[in-house]
This record gives structure tokens, C-alpha cells and sequence, in this order.
């Protein structure tokens, strides 16, 4: 009996010793998982690591100048947020809109569809009249590069952003210069 009791107390230490290790590695790891999550959603700048189709780094297209004058009635204005500081001002941009496309998806059963509609933000005004000019490369482009997609490809956030910056880059072939700098969604259906 005190033979089996001398081995029972030597089992009993290594357990808790187990238990202590296992406690700590999960603290430890929920700690990591708790740092990468408060990075993510809180320190992290939207779209970072991203580069913007015009070819300017992704700091220079964020920093936007707040409008001095939205301050409520009887309300201090707010400091502004501290942006990015770069030596590049924002150019003026303008508009351009394209019709919208519809077209099959490349899906094996070939059954779906997706129609999009896009307007496009260019750096120059003269960029809107080039891109009304070659409106027929402009569709064409759009078309071949919608139809080699599939369902799966544009159902995620992360496949919209990547036929965004596809679309800006070949509206950018067209025009044989980085001139667009945003593609938006007017319309996005998929059936």
C-alpha cells in the first residue's frame, strides 16, 4: 500500500505540471490570437499592404483632407485625424461611367450569370473623353475579362477587390497610361 501511494504522489506532480504547461500555452496563444485581431480591426489602415491601380502608394491615395466647416452648431471642431503624411498632393479627379455588362459566368454548368454596372475615377478630365473614345475596347476588355470568371471567384469581398483592380488595369492598357484610379460597383447582381 505505501508503494502504490509513493507512485500515486510521483503521477500527481507531473500532472499539474501537464495541466500548468496546457494552461500556459493557451494563454499564450489566445494572447497572440487576442494582438493579431486588436492590429486587424483597430491599427491596421484600411486597404494597407494594397497598391492602388494608378501605380501611387497606398498611403498618398488614403490621405484625404476633413472638411473644416462640418462642425455641429455649439459643438468644439474636432481635431483631425492624423493621416499619412506624404509630399504628394491629391490630384483633382473625375468621373467617368461605363454601361452596364452582362455575361455569362465560366462555371461548368454555365448557368450563372452576373451583371455589373462600374463607374471609374480617372485623374483627368481628359481621361473620361479618351475612355468615351475607345468605348468599344472598353466593353470588349470588360467582357473577356468578366466571362473568364467564375461564381466562386467574385462571391467573396476579396475577389470584388481583385476584379477591381483587374478592370483598372486594363482600362489602363487602353488608355497606354495609369490614369484610372478607382473602379466602383454601381451594380453587382450574380445569378
Amino acid at each position: 500500500m505505501a508503494a502504490k501511494d509513493k507512485e500515486n504522489a510521483g503521477e500527481r506532480p507531473r500532472r499539474s505540471k501537464l495541466k500548468i504547461i496546457l494552461i500556459i500555452l493557451f494563454l499564450i496563444i489566445l494572447l497572440i490570437g487576442g494582438a493579431i485581431a486588436f492590429w486587424w480591426f483597430q491599427l491596421r489602415q484600411p486597404g494597407e499592404g494594397l497598391m492602388p491601380a494608378s501605380g501611387t502608394p497606398a498611403a498618398a491615395v488614403r490621405q484625404e483632407a476633413a472638411p473644416a466647416g462640418n462642425a455641429q452648431a455649439g459643438q468644439a471642431p474636432q481635431p483631425a485625424q492624423s493621416q499619412p503624411v506624404t509630399d504628394m498632393p491629391r490630384p483633382a479627379t473625375s468621373m467617368a461611367t461605363l454601361p452596364s455588362v452582362m455575361v455569362n459566368l465560366a462555371d461548368a454548368a454555365g448557368d450563372r450569370y452576373l451583371r455589373v454596372g462600374m463607374e471609374v475615377e480617372v485623374s483627368t478630365p481628359d481621361a473620361v473623353r479618351e475612355l468615351d473614345a475607345q468605348a468599344p475596347k472598353v466593353r470588349d476588355a470588360i467582357i473577356i475579362l468578366l466571362s473568364g470568371k467564375t461564381y466562386a471567384e467574385l462571391s467573396t469581398a476579396d475577389g470584388k477587390m481583385l476584379l477591381k483592380n483587374e478592370v483598372a488595369a486594363r482600362l489602363n492598357q487602353i488608355l497606354g497610361t495609369p490614369r484610372v484610379i478607382r473602379i466602383y460597383f454601381t451594380e453587382f447582381v450574380v445569378q
